[in-house]
């Protein structure tokens, strides 16, 4: 790294606030005014990048994962995808848990902007990502239905009652027996199935409701209450329902698994 061509590139007025500290031979701390939500500054550091002098790589030797860690484990399937989606479009790539970014030295301050907003987003992942995550429930409990459980016949999004407007997100069938599964991710979603298992109750359906969340403890104490008198089994967690509902079902209707 040609730490003079370094120094002029971020001496424009573009770059005002911006400074180096030397932490050992080749490799500078950046000292910028771009910040996290809690007022710590975005930790960034250049070094020495493999594709030559007119390259400079910038990374943040995990100190990003590390800050998330404190809140929000990418502990997931559906988080990893999250994460690297993140990197994908920032162009950022990710290597032994830090992230980095080879960059030319006279694009230095767009690519340093480039590196700070995919750092931010990636420690805001639990606020931003809430709604992808919930849709990605979906998607992944739909997928495991379809490939898993595609012995149990499953049947997405029917309608028990033609009168009643909420449906069943999936219907299965074992022996002569009907599973009705309900994904709930929210305390809206979990009124609703709550309602909907006492409107099939009173029509006389003959069901067995299995309710498949994706944070159950993440309910209020009222709907968590409310379902638990009316479904007949609940999964805490996806993966509750990925590890049993095999086992499970044959089970529930007397029939060896």
């Amino acid at each position: 790294m040609n730490i003079h061509s370094v120094r002029k590139s971020l001496n424009k007025p573009l770059t005002s606030g911006f400074d180096l500290y030397e932490r050992r031979p080749g490799n500078h701390q950046l000292i910028l005014p771009i910040h996290h939500e809690d007022g710590d500054m975005v930790e960034i550091y250049l070094e020495d990048s493999p594709m030559g002098e007119e390259y400079v790589r910038i990374c943040d030797y995990g100190l990003t994962l590390m800050r998330l860690s404190y809140t929000y484990e990418i502990s997931t399937p559906t988080r990893q995808q999250i994460f690297d989606s993140i990197l994908i479009n920032s162009g950022v790539n990710f290597e032994e848990g830090g992230l980095y970014l080879d960059a030319p030295v006279d694009k230095l301050y767009e690519s340093i902007l480039q590196f700070a907003g995919c750092a931010q987003k990636v420690c805001n992942m639990r606020y931003w990502s809430r709604e992808i995550t919930r849709s990605a429930f979906y998607d992944d409990l739909e997928e495991y239905i379809t490939s898993d459980l595609k012995d149990f016949s499953p049947s997405a999004a029917t309608f028990p009652l033609p009168d009643y407007p909420t449906s069943v997100d999936w219907a299965l069938r074992k022996e002569n027996s009907n599973f009705y599964v309900f994904g709930v991710h929210s305390n809206d979603k979990a009124k609703v199935v709550a309602l909907a298992l006492l409107e099939f109750r009173q029509a006389h359906l003959p069901f067995i409701s299995l309710i498949v969340h994706e944070a159950m403890e993440a309910l209020g104490k009222k709907e968590q209450l409310f379902l638990t008198r009316n479904a007949d089994k609940q999964y805490p967690g996806l993966a509750d329902f990925q590890e049993t509902s095999v086992r499970d079902i044959p089970r529930l209707v007397g029939v060896p698994s």
